[in-house]
């Protein structure tokens, strides 16, 4: 008898990795310095032991280019899942700058349908990898004995991060990221997207 496998609501995680990211990626570092030296307490959410800007690129001309790639790729996953045409699509983003020992706790977005993560610099493997958690609170009920994990027995999955590779995944999927061990910075910008209706009159637009 042959045995078919469906794959019912599945959690999505896309990423893409851009060409030019060796001279967008010393630009975009540069500009992440200047702004911890203008505001070196930061905010705190997250983050431990590393430093978080508030969520305001999206207003800075000076990340224009970033946030017109964060756009673009949420905009392009939008259509591939059916997304409304014609809907606006807005964001916040904010930069992470994790040195050796930092990590971010796990957690979700709340108030957004897209989240993701862009990074600008990070010494591999030791930097730390991304993960998502189960986002099935019943399978925890009984986990089957495995000798080996797959996508349907793993509760947590990790993705080694990749400098120029920018990852975006719902919004309510848990995710954190784990200690910093290598011996240089972590450098990644971090965002949120909402989808809906355009605003019209004299509302803000991005």
């Amino acid at each position: 008898m042959e045995i078919l496998t469906s794959a019912l609501f599945p959690s999505m995680v896309w990423t893409g990795l851009f060409d030019d990211r060796q001279t967008f990626n010393a630009h975009v570092l540069d500009l992440a310095y200047k702004m911890r030296d203008s505001d070196p307490d930061g905010v705190a959410n997250t983050n431990i032991m590393g430093w978080q800007s508030k969520n305001i690129l999206q207003q800075l001309e000076e990340f224009r280019e970033l946030n017109d790639r964060i756009l673009a790729m949420c905009r392009q996953i939008g259509e591939s899942q059916n997304f409304v045409p014609g809907m606006e699509y807005r964001h916040q983003a904010w930069i992470n700058i994790s040195p050796p020992g930092a990590s971010n706790r796990i957690h979700v977005h709340p108030n957004s349908h897209l989240s993701g993560v862009y990074y600008v610099s990070l010494k591999a493997p030791e930097c730390g990898s991304i993960f998502f958690r189960d986002p099935r609170t019943a399978a925890t009920m009984l986990r089957p004995p495995i000798t080996k994990e797959t996508h349907f027995t793993a509760s947590e999955v990790r993705m080694r991060p990749e400098e120029g590779r920018m990852y975006v995944f719902p919004s309510w999927l848990e995710h954190g990221v784990e200690p910093n061990q290598s011996d240089r910075d972590r450098v990644s910008m971090s965002f949120n997207v909402h989808v809906s209706e355009p605003v019209t009159g004299d509302g803000p637009s991005t």
